[in-house]
């Protein structure tokens, strides 16, 4: 078996890997876009490759998925398929042409004739993400994808320290945490907690910026409002994604659920004229907002990734408004700039406004990535999704590990 990492051994985003077996079947694991713009080389995306695995619905994940030939099997869960899908509703782009079929957790499956597949459910920022055990000639490999055990589904992690994979001769594990801070708030239950202390005190109304495809700080923000009496203003798009996770999830709060309502965009509601998506649309109608938060503004909280400076200006003679930043501090920053960058900095330093950053990262903190190491006890270690492999190591060294191996993007090993 060979084993190539196109990306990632010394980046985070982009990852991708391809596991050659002996008798010559290509399998990646996972065909990301890169977050970073040194190094733009994306040519290795339009390689023949006879089955493709995308562990979770994340742009670094599988941005470069409609890269490879259409006709090329590709396997993902359900709920990444359609979040995948959910975001070209409202870009008015047709679901992805590319040949997917729907994996299940624990569920194994042959890929290629020479690949035996198995999915791992973890916890992660995604509401669905797999990390994978890979056999092939004798050999098993286990790709953690990202993961962590601080989410709603932590129990999956505790789960995996029980019943690890065994006798594992190659471990993948993402390293997306070395070197960065999760101390202020290190579970989302922290984060829900110190979201209720802001808004069951505020006297205008609170924005909360986050990623619509987050569900789990979705609930945490859907929570705090229950516990402060407050009502969650979402936007379709942000339904529209409780609708699709909800399919396996029934008890997810969606349009209709208890102090929730639906901001309706215009733009968006033309992206939902269809007949496939009537009951939808009749559902979050029903439970619309549209002037009554000028009447009582302090009663709602907004969830949502790009703040509205319109109404946050017509806001703010009802008092200090608070934003709530719930993403990843780095987005602020020029290096990993975003489309909104400018307009949340701009609000961050408005004298009207309350700033405050609660976050917890989606990614394992070094205690956990031990742990998970202990448990698996791989012959081989190989740290990838990480920007500090060498501290990497260090740290791992430090603590008994002597089987860490730093390797290199494009270069093939042999296991």
């Amino acid at each position: 078996m060979q084993i190539k990492v196109y990306r990632g051994t010394k980046e985070i985003g982009g990852t991708c890997v391809e596991i050659t077996s002996n008798g010559g079947k290509r399998l990646l694991l996972d065909l990301g876009a890169p977050l970073s713009t040194q190094n733009p080389d994306v040519s290795y995306a339009k390689k023949p490759v006879d089955a493709l695995l995308i562990s979770h619905p994340h742009q670094d994940h599988y941005g470069l998925m409609e890269e490879v030939k259409t006709n090329t099997p590709i396997f993902m869960g359900q709920v990444s398929r359609d979040l995948i899908n959910a975001p070209r509703i409202f870009l008015k782009k047709p679901p992805v042409a590319n040949n997917i079929t729907v994996i299940k957790p624990w569920k194994s499956i042959t890929l290629a004739y020479d690949f035996e597949v198995t999915p791992y459910l973890v916890d992660h920022s995604s509401p669905e993400a797999f990390g994978f055990l890979i056999e092939a000639d004798g050999k098993r490999v286990f790709y953690t994808g990202d993961f962590r055990s601080t989410g709603k589904k932590g129990i999956l992690f505790t789960n995996f320290l029980k019943r690890p994979p065994k006798n594992i001769d190659l471990m993948l594990c993402e390293g997306t945490m070395v070197g960065r801070n999760n101390a202020k708030y290190p579970t989302e239950a922290d984060v829900k907690y110190a979201i209720t202390d802001i808004i069951k005190c505020q006297q205008n109304t609170s924005f909360v910026i986050s990623s619509a495809q987050n569900i789990d700080r979705f609930c945490s923000v859907y929570s705090a409002c229950i516990r402060a009496n407050k009502t969650v203003v979402i936007d379709i798009y942000n339904a529209w994604v409780l609708e699709v996770v909800g399919k396996l999830s029934p008890k997810l709060p969606k349009a209709g659920a208890y102090q929730l309502k639906v901001y309706l965009s215009p733009s968006q509601k033309k992206a939902i004229q269809g007949e496939e998506f009537k009951g939808f649309r009749e559902r979050i109608e029903a439970n619309a907002i549209d002037k009554e938060i000028f009447s009582d503004p302090s009663n709602y909280v907004y969830l949502l990734r790009n703040p509205n400076e319109k109404l946050i200006t017509k806001l703010k003679p009802k008092g200090i408004i608070n934003i709530i930043y719930s993403m990843w501090a780095g987005y602020l920053t020029e290096e990993h700039k975003t489309y909104s960058t400018d307009k949340i900095n701009r609000l961050k330093n408005d004298k009207g406004i309350s700033f405050h950053t609660i976050h917890t990262s989606g990614h394992a903190t070094m205690e956990d990535i031990e742990k998970i190491v202990r448990a698996v006890c791989p012959k081989i270690l190989v740290p990838i999704h990480t920007e500090q492999p060498d501290k990497f190591k260090q740290v791992l060294e430090k603590n008994g590990f002597n089987n860490i191996c730093l390797w290199d993007d494009n270069k093939e090993y042999q296991i």
